[in-house]
């Protein structure tokens, strides 16, 4: 059941009154029937929205299902947050996404292998983790601490990976007295499913339709989950067809996913920024109630009617895509002589070393190596001082390096942070630059371990805008 439908002309209609269409589920202990659509409620009020769920919380800021970065994502805008279970060797349930603790702590082994003091000891790593990424203060959480912390926020915890933990998960919610902030997700088949709301009416439930599971909508006769999310590879999949998204709308709350090409059919974050309409937009216009994103900031400002492919520049910026390198080998270098963007994924020649490609939805070049340099050709209208900035990623630690040559000389290189995935784009300012009035070629020259990637070079006369949606706190806590 949607609770707004957005046009790429309308967006300022995220903000509707009592107008808008109304959100809950049944009643604690009602049972659920497809003869009243369910869906999904937030513990303290609902929200006359579209709703934003913060995929493993609010990870550009902190290390990813860690206490302050669920609180973070709450404060960011997502009304729900996705947290990952995992059970320790003596029975407690700890946030972890993978089996091992290897990417996201500086420890090893798997969590099912660990006791919680050993969990405990460990410490989380900035961001996604990987890389390794430099290790912050902070603790890998509980549940019960979870629980804790959020108590009187008004969130859904999205209890992901958690399926198997789901009796215990359910028994430390109830003794919070929280069952209300949980939202149970599986893919269990429709058999299993039916059991568990049967038994447990309280509970807030979402079930997962994949590739395999597209014949489960129609089993649920008896209860219907709160929510249905629906991830899809390309819109040829058969549960990518509008009409079975529309019979799922029309009876719960439909989930869909923006963090990468085969959860959410190629309508991506990164594709929303420079179009809504080919990522949010569209998930919306599918009927959308709920998007899980990796970018919880610039999807809130999406809604709250912020032009998003011009976020991060004034009136006076230039913005050069660094797919628009000068194709012209004077002009670059490139450590082999093949495209490497993936099949089908190179946006601009692909006959040409330089890797331009979509990753994701991010048009950048991609693999960018040591030693390796790029051209862009920069049209200036006022001559003056410029402040030039970089958007970029990076798994690897550290992140390298990149240093600018304006035709002036070469400045000082400058470090680029290891963003922890190559999804993770952030922004980097690479110093003042003085500027005549005309045609600037401006080469880029990196160092980096292993590869990085680039989004665009941006020159702005001051301080860039929207820091707080552009950048990404890597500093480690």
């Amino acid at each position: 059941m949607s609770r707004v439908i957005l046009t790429s002309t309308a967006i300022s209609t995220l903000a509707l009154g009592a107008s808008a269409p109304a959100i809950g589920s049944p009643a604690p202990g009602q049972n659920q029937s497809t003869d009243t659509p369910a869906s999904l409620s937030l513990p303290l009020e609902d929200e006359s929205q579209v709703w934003v769920a913060a995929h493993r919380g609010q990870w550009r800021d902190y290390p990813e299902n860690s206490l302050p970065g669920i609180l973070k994502a709450a404060e960011d805008g997502a009304e729900v947050i996705e947290i990952d279970i995992k059970r320790t060797q003596d029975g407690h349930l700890v946030l972890m996404h993978d089996a091992t603790v290897d990417r996201t702590t500086n420890g090893t082994g798997r969590v099912e292998d660990l006791t919680l003091a050993q969990v405990k000891d460990l410490r989380l790593r900035q961001g996604q983790g990987n890389g390794p990424a430099p290790v912050t203060d902070l603790q890998v959480p509980t549940f019960t601490e979870t629980l804790e912390a959020v108590k009187g926020q008004n969130i859904l915890l999205n209890l992901d990976k958690g399926w198997e933990y789901r009796e215990q998960l359910m028994a430390e919610l109830g003794a919070a007295g929280m069952v209300d902030y949980g939202l149970f997700k599986g893919a269990p088949d429709a058999e299993e499913a039916n059991a568990f709301m049967a038994a447990y009416p309280q509970a807030q439930y979402m079930h997962i339709i994949n590739d395999n599971q597209v014949g489960d909508f129609a089993k649920f006769t008896t209860h219907m989950p709160d929510a249905i999310e629906v991830a899809f590879n390309t819109m040829d999949d058969a549960q990518a067809q509008p009409e079975y998204l529309a019979a799922i709308e029309a009876q719960t709350d439909l989930w869909l996913n923006s963090m990468w090409n085969s959860v959410g059919g190629g309508y991506t974050d990164e594709a929303s920024l420079r179009d809504p309409d080919l990522g949010w937009q569209a998930l919306v216009d599918m009927g959308a109630d709920v998007i899980q994103t990796d970018d919880v900031r610039m999807i809130n400002a999406w809604r709250a009617g912020t032009d998003v492919t011009r976020a991060g520049m004034k009136p006076s910026s230039i913005r050069v895509q660094a797919e628009d390198y000068l194709d012209d080998p004077a002009h670059y270098a490139d450590s082999n002589d093949r495209n490497d963007c993936a099949a089908g994924k190179a946006i601009r020649n692909p006959e040409s070393p330089v890797d331009a490609c979509d990753l994701d939805g991010a048009h950048i070049v991609q693999y960018v190596r040591e030693g390796e340099f790029f051209t862009l050709e920069v049209e200036v209208d006022q001559p003056g001082m410029y402040d030039l900035s970089l958007r970029h990623s990076a798994d690897t630690e550290p992140g390298g390096t990149v240093t600018v040559n304006t035709g002036e000389g070469a400045g000082d290189p400058v470090a680029l942070p290891n963003t922890t995935h190559n999804r993770a784009f952030t922004v980097t300012d690479l110093g003042q630059y003085r500027l005549d009035k005309g045609t600037h070629q401006i080469k880029l020259s990196f160092t980096h371990p292993d590869y990085m990637s680039v989004d665009w070079l941006q020159l702005d006369r001051g301080q860039r805008a929207d820091q707080d949606l552009m950048d990404m706190g890597l500093t480690a806590r």
